[in-house]
């Protein structure tokens, strides 16, 4: 049963990797660069070293052989003798050699002094056995005397089942998984797309942004928690919640666990009004999982001389995964690195404060208590923080709503162009007088391309946008239009041509009009380009 629920996990992790890659372009750079490696080296640690089949271990007085060795020693022999191990260590899933002097393994003959047995496939008893027999072997070859493997192994065990005795079944984890993956669903199901959704539409469900929370909607410091832009991104997130949020549930128990989840969610939005959420929509819940991870990195650091070697050992790779995936915020676009140092701050100063399960009298009587005081500084914390936070420059809401605005107004300014020519053409077709043309130009006309005018004058553009030219000269020549269109006209006797009441002005426009076309002709074809490079890339 364990080894088909160990296919199950390799067959889905796969599944999601070819899907992820069909769906999400550098993929490659994404996801080992990301998250990947840390998921892959979990996987391959919990369920695939589970699927190997029973080893072959013979212990002899000569050292210790087997086909299972993780690199061919000893010039492919795979043994490895007594006198060549300063150091044995085991946390039940693998044994660790630390070698007298370095050795070649590899096709390519590198050079090393570690190398790993693993035990997978054999049952608790066997192990303990075979742990024994090596303490013996040891005792018995080695004049100095060695740490015990059955006693290390019978710690970890201790350890590992006293901690999941704690929370056996980790529910708050599980049901905030539930949770991610159900709004993420429901967005889905709104308008939200697999690759990622429409940054206006994480606005509207709540997505987090400097110009909403400080008109008086803080709320969206927690909505946008539980939004995710796609698939990739809620996996992530909720692949790296699991791995760090069931060990910490059960070392502070459900309620504290819940306190530095929403604790470090709210800080990290708190602290990206000041820097992602100025410019753009920031969601997601790794603010939150970056407090869980430093939660527990720090737990186990106020503890590290009381736990097994590998528990400690693995908390370590984490904080290195930490560090690392902060620096990668800061070399890449679109990630919300505020988030994600507010997030981590504020886990790691909550297990500063939070008693551990380790001692659960003392744990029992510092909760309340410490609870309180976490809270209240969480309060302070985001409170002032918010306050903190520069105002806008961008009023979001207002970009999104100029967007669509925008694109109604070059549809309309359009159609009015080509209404206005066909005009002139029903004019020289004999199909309407130019008198009546001219009156219409002031009745109807003009006042269109002054609506035109009024409604571009409130597009708001990003800082940057290579649209800002094209929106400036569609303006001026919407103005020019409006000018010249409203201009009043008087006839000569017996004539129905009309004569501008201000010449001279109407020359300037004449002569500014096809300047501004030309210009506008030049920055729309170099639109087009753009668009078709970002579509190639």
């Amino acid at each position: 049963m364990r080894i088909f629920l160990g296919f199950c996990w390799i067959m889905l992790g796969f599944g999601c990797f070819l899907l992820l890659f069909t769906l999400v372009q550098n993929l490659w750079l994404r996801l080992f660069g990301s998250v990947g490696v840390p998921w892959l080296i979990w996987a391959l640690d919990r369920e695939i070293v589970r699927l190997h089949q029973r080893p072959h271990i013979i212990l002899n007085p000569e050292g210790i052989t087997s086909s299972n060795f993780d690199n061919r020693i000893n010039s492919g022999a795979k043994q490895l003798l007594w006198s060549d191990i300063a150091a044995i260590s085991t946390d039940h899933l693998q044994l660790k050699f630390s070698l007298n002097k370095k050795m070649p393994i590899g096709i390519f003959r590198r050079k090393t002094s570690t190398t790993m047995l693993s035990l997978g496939g054999m049952d608790a008893a066997e192990k303990t056995a075979m742990l024994r027999a090596i303490d013996r072997y040891r005792d018995k070859l080695s004049a100095a005397p060695a740490s015990s493997l059955t006693e290390q192994a019978e710690h970890e065990q201790q350890f590992n089942d006293q901690l999941e005795q704690l929370s056996p079944v980790p529910w708050a984890t599980y049901g905030l998984i539930a949770l991610n993956i159900a709004v993420w669903l429901a967005t889905l199901y709104l308008g939200g797309g697999i690759q990622g959704s429409p940054a206006d539409k994480l606005l509207q469900w709540g997505g987090n942004a400097a110009s909403e929370v400080q008109k008086g909607q803080w709320w969206r410091l927690l909505s946008a928690t539980f939004l995710h832009s796609g698939l990739l991104h809620v996996a992530m997130n909720m692949l790296g919640l699991y791995a760090a949020g069931v060990t910490l549930e059960r070392i502070y128990g459900a309620r504290q666990f819940l306190l530095v989840y929403f604790a470090s969610g709210l800080i990290g939005s708190a602290l990206s009004l000041s820097w992602t959420a100025q410019g753009s929509v920031s969601v997601g819940a790794s603010g939150a999982v970056f407090g869980i991870l430093g939660a527990l990195v720090v737990a186990v650091l106020k503890h590290k001389d009381k736990l097994p070697r590998r528990f400690s050992s693995r908390i370590t790779g984490l904080g290195v995964y930490v560090v690392y995936a902060l620096i990668q915020g800061f070399s890449e676009s679109g990630i919300d690195n505020a988030a994600h140092i507010g997030g981590l701050l504020g886990g790691c100063l909550l297990a500063l404060i939070l008693p551990e399960r380790f001692d659960l009298e003392r744990f029992r009587r510092l909760q309340l208590s410490r609870d309180l005081a976490a809270l209240g500084i969480v309060i302070l914390g985001v409170i002032g923080l918010v306050a903190a936070a520069p105002t806008a420059t961008l009023d979001q809401r207002r970009l999104f709503a100029s967007e669509a605005l925008m694109q109604k107004v070059f549809k309309d300014f359009d159609a009015n162009m080509k209404a206005l020519q066909q005009e002139e053409e029903d004019v020289k077709a004999g199909k309407i007088s130019a008198r009546q043309a001219d009156e219409r130009s002031r009745t109807v006309f003009a006042p269109r391309f002054h609506q035109t005018t009024a409604d571009l004058s409130q597009v708001i553009l990003r800082p940057g946008d290579p649209r800002e030219n094209l929106l400036r000269d569609t303006r001026r020549l919407a103005e020019l239009l409006t000018e010249i269109l409203a201009m009043n006209s008087t006839f000569a006797a017996g004539s129905d041509t009309p004569i501008p009441a201000n010449p001279q002005r109407w020359r300037q426009i004449e002569k500014e009009i096809p300047v501004i076309t030309a210009r506008l002709q030049q920055e729309t074809a170099k639109l087009k380009q753009l668009a078709a490079r970002k579509g190639r890339s």
